[in-house]
């Protein structure tokens, strides 16, 4: 039986968010579990891009379906500074109280403590689900952990459930990545065959970029990224990762210091931001 929604999360787990959103207005059913799937990527979409006020003005606040509830929650997270608090200790609460009742929910919660720089409640957050996208949660969140071992564990169950699938591959992906030196360039190859299949997005790049790091290819690097920003300027991640290349590569205190500033404008709460701003006063205080 065909995927009628498979394009639709494919370009959402690539990150190909306007490709996603695309496929999802085009996509018409009379199903109503078909349609709110359909929902769910397509209003996440909106909120990988910054346009979290979408599913909030789209998303009633009583509606009764779990998976749209998480994902206004989250939108409100991304759009509202001053309510990011109140939300995380909600979070904090339904994890704690394992009050999390789907897949989609348990993932925006780890997405939501993950952000949050609370990785442990992230994957007590999804420990409990089985899907593709809740294992592929867990194996970023290991990663994140610093537990590549536990991590493996997940990829090879992931692998038995479907190891074609694009999260299994992306998950393969990322734990070679940071495994033995000898093994780091199947990542990059596993990277370079889903673009090649699938298109080259921002994600795609910035984890290419990040192998090509890790092998000290730092000119194929910053490549990379030169071309994932052009994608998207503003993505915190490829910012990050282009403030490494840049001191990596030599370049002009100029360059480097221009991304932290876009970094800390663009994204001010982010954990690296916090903790290089909290380095900073460190520092400032020691040569005071």
């Amino acid at each position: 039986m065909a995927d009628k929604l498979f394009s639709i999360r494919n370009y959402f787990f690539l990150g190909s968010y306007q490709s996603c959103i695309g496929e999802a207005l085009k996509f018409q059913t009379k199903n109503e579990d078909e349609k709110q799937e359909k929902d769910v990527y397509l209003y996440r979409a909106y909120i990988a891009q910054g346009q979290a006020f979408i599913p909030l003005k789209e998303i009633p606040a009583t509606t009764k379906s779990t998976d749209l509830a998480a994902v206004r929650r989250y939108a409100e997270f991304r759009n509202n500074p001053a309510a990011k608090k109140k939300i995380l200790a909600e979070v904090q609460e339904d994890v704690a109280s394992r009050n999390i009742k789907s897949d989609i929910a348990a993932v925006l919660a780890a997405t939501i403590l993950n952000e949050s720089d609370n990785s442990e409640d992230a994957f007590r957050a999804v420990s409990r689900f089985d899907g593709l996208e809740a294992r592929a949660t867990k194996v970023f969140t290991l990663m994140k952990m610093n537990k590549r071992k536990l991590a493996m564990v997940e990829v090879k169950k992931m692998n038995q459930i479907d190891e074609d699938a694009t999260l299994s591959q992306l998950s393969n992906a990322l734990v070679t990545a940071f495994g033995a030196s000898g093994k780091v360039k199947d990542a990059l190859y596993i990277y370079s065959e889903m673009a090649d299949k699938y298109g080259r997005t921002t994600d795609l790049e910035m984890h290419q970029a990040v192998v090509s790091i890790l092998t000290q290819d730092y000119d194929a690097a910053e490549e990379l990224l030169e071309s994932a920003l052009e994608r998207d300027s503003k993505d915190a991640d490829v910012l990050i990762n282009s403030f490494v290349a840049a001191q990596l590569n030599d370049k002009d205190d100029e360059v480097a210091e221009r991304l932290i500033s876009q970094l800390k404008h663009e994204h001010p709460t982010h954990p690296f931001v916090i903790d290089f701003n909290n380095k900073e006063a460190e520092f400032d205080r020691i040569i005071a």
